[in-house]
């Protein structure tokens, strides 16, 4: 039947089926009951997308280019690397290739998410290079010393 209109009372209905019939909405009642939908929603208010912006930044740390970054991935070129670093968001495809370069390159399994700028923190490159961190102040001590000589 396709999309019909009724002029009079503005009606519209997409192949016969219209919000106010009974069993249209008993179907997406019975839906919204089942156990795995309800998981689903709960888990989806959870959901924070990849932040890509943020893991393009860690990949220039090291050394990676928006250039680099777009001949290694199947998009078309820096700019579309650009867009995702201005908060634009990749499709599946790209996205998910995208997520798995930031893996191989930092050897952390686990991406950042939206949100977690606060709450989740990680090193890469040559941070963990230093396991006490208080090495580093020593170091950093030792040079003052020097300088003031």
């Amino acid at each position: 039947m396709g999309l019909s209109r009724v002029f009079g009372s503005v009606s519209l209905s997409v192949d016969s089926v219209s919000s106010d019939s009974p069993r249209a909405r008993a179907r997406f009642i019975n839906l919204a009951t089942q156990k795995k939908v309800k998981e689903f929603r709960a888990k989806m208010r959870n959901y924070k997308r990849p932040d890509f912006n943020r893991m393009i930044l860690d990949l220039n740390r090291m050394g990676w280019t928006h250039e680099k970054i777009a001949f290694v991935l199947p998009v078309a070129g820096a700019s579309t690397v650009s867009e995702w670093a201005r908060g634009g968001v990749p499709n599946y495809d790209n996205g998910d290739a995208f997520v798995i370069l930031w893996r191989t390159e930092t050897g952390i399994q686990r991406e950042p998410r939206v949100g977690e700028e606060l709450s989740y923190r990680y090193r890469i490159g040559q941070l963990d290079m230093f396991e006490d961190w208080d090495e580093l102040d020593s170091v950093i001590e030792q040079l003052d010393r020097e300088i003031e000589k």
